[in-house]
């Protein structure tokens, strides 16, 4: 059943994409990206897909709309002595706190391949026993990303192009007439 919230979201995500690739602005076309973001998120977490819903907020609106305003900002036509200093070490600092964040993120995450670690023990024995019963489908990986987690496959995927948009609108080259 599709809702009225659900169908007013999509014609916002539309709306959104469609004046991002129009504006002449970057950090225009970036805080649009963010709405549109934003918005994906929304309509994740209306098809009970949370854990996208979550990650499209944090990464499509949040993270990727801040290195995207860096990138911008750290590339310009002209660097002026000081502001091209300053502008360096703004910028510096932001993906340097961006490593240091990541990898202070990972510290706790288990060792890659331990066969003790919690996903191991409990999700995959149930996915490997009963994929064949339950889906229909003989390779277990088809079986998870099209059945158990089609819904965050699909969110996964949208994620992925709204980010390789973004980056062509901070890629793309302008005319030397054009802002």
């Amino acid at each position: 059943m599709i809702l009225s919230l659900d169908i007013l979201l999509f014609a916002i995500l539309i709306v959104t994409a469609l004046l991002a690739l129009q504006v002449k602005d970057l950090l225009t076309a970036v805080a649009m990206l963010a709405g549109y973001s934003l918005f994906a998120a929304l309509l994740f977490a209306g098809m009970q897909a949370v854990d996208v819903a979550f990650v499209e907020a944090a990464l499509g609106a949040g993270l990727t709309g801040v290195l995207l305003i860096a990138a911008i900002l750290a590339t310009s036509r002209r660097i002026d002595g000081q502001e091209g200093m300053l502008r360096r070490v703004v910028v510096g600092s932001l993906v340097v706190g961006f490593v240091a964040l990541m990898l202070f993120a990972s510290g706790g995450l288990p060792d890659r391949g331990d066969p003790e670690a919690p996903a191991h023990q409990r999700v995959a024995p149930a996915y490997l026993e009963g994929s064949m019963e339950q889906t229909q489908t003989p390779n277990v990986v088809t079986a998870v990303l099209a059945d158990y987690r089609s819904m965050d496959t699909l969110g996964e995927t949208l994620v992925i192009l709204t980010a390789a948009l973004a980056a062509s609108l901070v890629l793309v080259r302008r005319e030397e007439g054009e802002p």
